[in-house]
């Protein structure tokens, strides 16, 4: 994997388009230090507040939009995270980057907060501020090229919806998932897409909150799992012994005759239901409990696999590893992507794996899309990888190709 080098402190800045900027900072000679870098960044003005009332006033009486704001955390008066709570109730449009010596788990939680408040936040540098630090932030600022007030995805008409899935216009792409050790592919996600006649390929946000409501997302999946279980069974031919994962939904959970379809299917298809794993959300396995708890104990009993998905981002993970019959554990990405030189975050994958060893699951960890989350899943024991470091999800007339590849050129580095 190529690393983009950083540039030195003697380099000339990349060149960027000029914008305009506010420091918050209290402390006097950090904030004029915090002006010469953002200048120096291609900063046309840059506005100074020593608290965040102050700050906030500027906000208020700006002629322009502000581009960029440079953010303390910890300040006299109106703290970082009230200023940001603030801006964020006014609509604010500007990317923001926190600055601040503080520990890293304060940090992540100021992330959080400012993420569910709707701030664009493009990053975080720890004091002292340079221009190696400010730059790369910058740069994403502009490479993102986002509105703020973005506009709702309009979803596709259901009569076409529904006329795609007459037409049998959905099919399954799939995402391997590679052993960390070995780098083998030791199973694949499905995945539904839309191979739309005249709009191409549609992705699933264009769509599947219509069929969810309109009951439309059970009869789809099962067309998703004979068309990904159609493709296990032409991999195996070729050599290829690939679990196919699939996500189920409430609607098809609360089904309790989904064992008993799924096994048919399975041998339909000339498959043990070794050949599919069933991946479930907390929220999607608690919303009707015990009828949930019916299908899937069922659904293990006959052989089918049971992942967790996205684990640590529900309220009450560990109670749900007490119930569910589970198998695999998968790590959600919020966790994995940039966790390299997070503590706290290193911290939370090493205990989600530590506890899945101790509950004998395997571990897989989402979102490895780059060589330092890779190497932070490898280091911490997380048994499998998925993301778009491996691969990017694929028709499955493609995957005997990509693996081969995979093979020759990145498995065991």
């Amino acid at each position: 994997m190529s690393v983009i080098e950083k540039p030195s402190e003697t380099s000339e800045a990349p060149t960027i388009p000029s914008f305009r900027a506010l420091i918050l900072e209290d402390h006097d000679f950090q904030r004029r230090i915090g002006v010469q870098i953002l200048r120096h960044c291609g900063a046309s003005s840059v506005q100074e507040a020593a608290d965040g009332a102050t700050a906030l006033a500027l906000v208020k009486a700006a002629s322009q939009p502000i581009d960029v704001m440079l953010c303390d955390v910890n300040m006299p008066g109106m703290d970082g995270l009230a200023f940001l709570r603030h801006i964020a109730e006014q609509g604010s449009t500007s990317s923001v980057i926190l600055a601040s010596a503080l520990d890293a788990s304060i940090i992540r939680s100021a992330e959080i907060m400012a993420k569910s408040y709707g701030i664009r936040l493009v990053g975080v540098v720890e004091k002292p501020l340079s221009r190696d630090k400010l730059m790369p932030l910058l740069l994403r600022h502009f490479s993102q090229n986002v509105v703020a007030h973005r506009a709702a995805v309009e979803p596709m008409p259901l009569e076409e919806i529904k006329r795609g899935i007459r037409d049998k216009q959905f099919e399954p792409f799939f995402q391997p998932k590679v052993d960390i050790r070995s780098g083998t592919l030791v199973g694949v996600e499905a995945l539904l897409r839309w191979r739309h006649p005249e709009a191409g390929l549609v992705p699933p946000a264009f769509f599947v909150s219509v069929m969810e409501r309109e009951g439309l997302i059970s009869p789809v999946t099962f067309t998703l799992i004979e068309g990904a279980l159609t493709h296990s069974r032409r991999w195996r031919d070729l050599g290829l012994d690939v679990p196919i994962a699939i996500n189920i939904s409430v609607e098809s959970l609360s089904d309790t005759s989904l064992p008993d379809r799924l096994e048919d299917l399975t041998k339909v298809a000339g498959l043990t239901p070794s050949a599919l794993t069933l991946e479930v959300t907390e929220t999607v396995a608690m919303t009707d409990l015990g009828r949930s708890l019916e299908t899937l104990a069922r659904c293990r009993i006959k052989g089918f696999d049971l992942s967790i998905d996205d684990y640590g981002t529900g309220f009450s993970s560990m109670q749900q590893l007490t119930r569910l019959p589970l198998s695999e554990l998968k790590i959600d990405q919020s966790f994995v992507t940039g966790a390299a030189g997070q503590p706290v975050l290193e911290a939370l994958i090493e205990t989600s794996v530590m506890m899945a060893k101790r509950l004998h699951l395997k571990t897989i960890a989402e979102g490895v899309e780059s060589s330092e989350d890779w190497n932070v899943v490898s280091r911490l024991g997380c048994d499998a990888a998925q993301g778009y470091l491996v691969a990017k999800p694929m028709p499955g007339e493609q995957l005997a190709d990509w693996y081969q590849g995979w093979m020759k050129n990145h498995a065991g580095a």
